[in-house]
């Protein structure tokens, strides 16, 4: 009975949607916790990184190469690879921009360990999902998402 249950509650996880507000809240109250904020504090940074990660994500779907309509001619590469430099030079502005801001209204220590906690907590989700989607297979050709048996000619 248990292991017929075991792979069921797998495949849920596994097809469960991601909900970008449930990973924010979450996000929050892990760095809170690790970083020890008073409510002023986690007031004063998520003001300003609520406001830097919306226009990251607005950035970073610039970057994204269109996979149903890829880059063919040498022409359209170069311009796809210039095209992403330059959207990741907007990025670390971006990203600048707001650092200073926060060096503004808060110590740099608490800036600098907010920043470290956000980047481990993005990790450690991005890790979980991996493995609950499988994680890294042997064998498989991360390129295009088939395992190498099946790209022989």
């Amino acid at each position: 009975m248990i292991i017929l249950v075991a792979p069921q509650v797998s495949r849920a996880e596994r097809n469960r949607k991601f909900d970008p507000e449930a990973y924010r809240i979450e996000m929050r109250n892990y760095i809170i916790a690790k970083a020890s904020l008073s409510a002023d504090e986690a007031q004063k940074f998520f003001t300003l990184f609520d406001e830097m990660r919306a226009k990251e994500r607005a950035l970073f779907r610039k970057t994204r190469i269109n996979k149903n309509k890829p880059p063919k001619t040498d022409e359209e590469c170069r311009k796809a690879i210039l095209q992403k430099d330059n959207t990741e030079i907007e990025l670390k502005k971006l990203q600048l921009k707001y650092h200073e801001s926060m060096l503004k209204v808060l110590p740099p220590s608490v800036v600098l360990k907010c920043l470290f906690y956000a980047e481990e907590f993005d990790r450690k989700k991005l890790r979980e999902a991996s493995q609950r989607h499988g994680g890294y297979r042997k064998g498989h050709d991360s390129r295009n998402n088939n395992p190498k048996t099946n790209n022989r000619r």
